[in-house]
């Protein structure tokens, strides 16, 4: 055979074979249209990394492929397309209608509710926290989370001295976990069926678990993550309790102002120590296994652990101690009180070093690192990293979402900012949809927000809240603008027109104000009807139609429709039970959802003109919202899954895998775009979008 003839597996240009993967059969553009003419997927693939080398024409290439007969291949180039600024790749991606493959992207970062347990790590570099939505692990440097552990409602967390392993406990389900801290993949569960701990701690060389219930104390060996022995001691209510550093004495403070001590070894009470006026709500036994210190009322008390004598107290508190902490070295201790002081001892003197006060309202834990430098204050969600030795916070950030569960939620048209608020919450959290990072919080409002909403074109967003006021922000700067004030009771219920112009807004009294929002004037109010004097008139959800002449709201048993323009009701449909409206895209549909008090989990589709049903669906609905292009219904539903029906038809279209989030109350809401759908997560946001 000649040399410059083709062997048996090279690829000829109109030959029969196909080029091979990651081959290059002709240089530049010409050679990527080759591959991606090629009948093997993961060519084709490779090929749309390269298009965007070649300027418009491999511009063209990438928007030809959302065409592709591959799902593979058209997300591929949707994901090469979603940032792109160009009008006609805009047009293209607005025809793709990406909802059709949606999947569960990421959530958001936080605790829903108060923080009831924490460890840091040896190295003071992890922060791990328990709340009774989880396990969250935190950089403690940067505060971004570094992964989520979902188990629900720990009430203790330990980290091995080696900074390699966490231990966790689950009094409600009666077990013990334990994880690797780098990775968060669950190790080992200990689980003792029929015994149900009150209380667990670790021991200090991490040998030892205890776990304290009424009646008896279950003790582990954690090399071998096996029960050793189980004692049938009567313990009471304990308010606290404390191991040695070799996991033989077991100390309990209790509820009736009492700490009783136990030898694990011999199973016996050894010794009650009283002194303490009031719940003793801190215990810890010194590394040589000599002395107890406890606190309690105004107190901190130092106890001969062998002989239970009363060695010393602390007093300088003016109210209760609620929490405290020791140092490493076992030489300074740090206490709190509810008089909102801090106050740091020396251990073996008793003299006040120092006194810092909390601006925090609400109790909080604390910690003292192993480098003896700093310690952390934790408030229901707020982490302040403080100097041990000058008293000044040297950071802060929040492990929080949302206190409380979503309220509402909205997102930029261009899909990449979510803004969310929070029953709970007087704030506004926005978020990058890319990496599920909170961007910033807004404070403003003095009580919850109730309600947000965007602008069509994106340069504004609106919040409405309980302290009656509405507010407009610049999107830019993320800086308020203006403050609407009318209302006389609180706002739930907001909508904008599509050319941004008109503001409506209802209360729970059955108010809609309707606003003119480049000048902030308030052109009219109208009253929603009241169905009976039993139900309540609060104006539950608006929508304004595309072409901003009608106004639709909605009551518990009400739906009415208004001339938006001159403010008269066009009709009203009684005993409906609507608590969440939308209008379609076309304007040519009224969609809504029963109110939740009546769970009837049904969702009606109206004709918008005459308020005639069309259709009717079923099921365990909580939550909707529409595409864009109008083709779409994404319908919440309790038993845990988002479902997408075709609108025009009912016909179900597809369901999105179902994932473990909480859709009491859901709330749905989808990017201008088409690109993103965010559903509420307790306090958190799940994202969804094209993979």
């Amino acid at each position: 055979m000649a040399e410059n003839q083709p062997r048996e597996f090279d690829v000829v240009v109109g030959g029969d074979n196909p080029s091979p993967l990651g081959g290059l059969v002709l240089g530049g553009l010409e050679g990527v249209k080759h591959r991606l003419s090629s009948n093997i997927l993961e060519e084709r693939i490779a090929a749309l990394s390269e298009v965007l080398n070649y300027g418009e024409p491999g511009l063209n290439l990438l928007i030809q492929a959302l065409k592709d007969e591959s799902e593979q291949v058209q997300n591929k180039a949707y994901s090469l397309l979603f940032l792109r600024e160009e009008e006609n790749v805009k047009e293209a991606l607005r025809q793709y209608k990406p909802w059709q493959f949606f999947e569960y992207l990421r959530t958001t970062s936080g605790h829903s509710c108060a923080v009831c347990c924490s460890a840091v790590s040896p190295d003071s570099q992890i922060l791990v926290t328990g709340a009774s939505d989880g396990i969250k692990v935190w950089n403690l440097k940067t505060a971004k989370q570094l992964y989520s552990l979902s188990h629900s409602d720990p009430r203790y967390v330990s980290i091995s001295p080696d900074g390699v392993t966490l231990l966790s406990a689950f009094y409600d389900y009666g077990k013990m976990q334990v994880w690797d801290l780098k990775t968060g993949q669950l190790l080992q569960t200990l689980k003792q069926d029929l015994h149900y701990p009150t209380s667990i701690i670790v021991s200090s060389d991490w040998q030892t678990a205890v776990g304290v219930k009424n009646k008896s104390i279950d003790i582990w060996d954690l090399k071998t993550k096996q029960l050793i022995r189980t004692l049938k001691v009567y313990c009471g209510k304990l308010s606290s309790i404390a191991l040695s550093s070799n996991g033989k004495i077991l100390a309990g403070g209790s509820f009736d102002n009492r700490i009783r001590v136990w030898d694990l070894n011999t199973e016996k009470e050894i010794n009650t120590l009283e002194g303490h006026v009031q719940s003793v709500c801190f215990l810890a036994i010194s590394p040589d296994n000599k002395t107890i210190v406890s606190c309690g009322d105004k107190t901190i008390k130092i106890w001969n652990l062998e002989t239970g004598k009363l060695i010393n107290t602390f007093i300088g508190h003016k109210r209760r101690i609620v929490s405290a902490a020791i140092s490493y070295d076992w030489q300074t201790i740090i206490s709190y009180s509810t008089d909102k002081f801090i106050v740091k001892w020396n251990l073996n003197t008793g003299q006040k070093l120092g006194t810092y006060q909390e601006t925090c309202e609400t109790d909080f834990s604390l910690l003292i690192t192993e480098n003896g430098q700093n310690f952390i204050t934790i408030s229901d969600h707020i982490v302040n990293t403080w100097d041990l030795h000058t008293g000044q916070i040297v950071d802060t950030f929040s492990v929080a979402a949302h206190l409380g569960s979503i309220s509402s939620l909205a997102i930029s048209p261009d899909g990449l900012t979510i803004y969310s608020c929070g029953w709970s919450d007087a704030t506004i959290k926005l978020w990058d949809s890319r990496t599920g990072e909170k961007i910033s919080t807004l404070y403003g409002h003095s009580s919850s927000v109730n309600c947000v909403v965007t602008s069509q074109d994106g340069s504004i967003f609106v919040s409405a809240s309980s302290d009656k006021t509405i507010k407009i922000w610049d999107v830019k700067n993320s800086q308020e603008i203006r403050t609407f004030v009318g209302h006389s009771n609180r706002i739930i219920s907001l909508d904008i027109s599509f050319d941004g112009k008109i503001l409506a807004s209802g209360d729970v009294d059955g108010n809609i104000k309707v606003w003119n929002l480049e000048t902030g004037e308030e052109i009219y109010t109208l009253q929603q009807k009241a169905y009976s004097n039993y139900v309540r008139r609060g104006v539950y959800s608006l929508a304004i139609s595309p072409n901003g002449k009608k106004l639709a709201s909605c009551s518990e048993q009400l739906l009415q429709v208004w001339n938006l323009e001159i403010g008269q009701e066009l009709y009203a449909l009684e005993k409906v039970r609507v608590g969440h409206i939308k209008i379609s895209p076309n304007g040519q549909y009224l969609i809504s959802t029963d109110c939740e008090v009546y769970k009837q989990n049904i969702i009606e589709v109206r004709d918008l003109q005459t308020g005639k049903e069309i259709r009717t669906f079923t099921g365990k609905i909580n939550g909707l919202t529409i595409s864009p292009d109008g083709e779409a219904l994404f319908v919440a539903s309790k038993d845990q899954g988002i479902k997408i029906f075709n609108l025009n038809t009912g016909e179900l279209f597809r369901s999105l895998r179902r994932h473990p989030f909480t859709y009491s109350g859901c709330v749905l809401a989808i990017s201008q775009n088409g690109q993103i759908l965010v559903s509420k997560n307790g306090g958190n946001i799940n994202i969804w979008g094209v993979h």
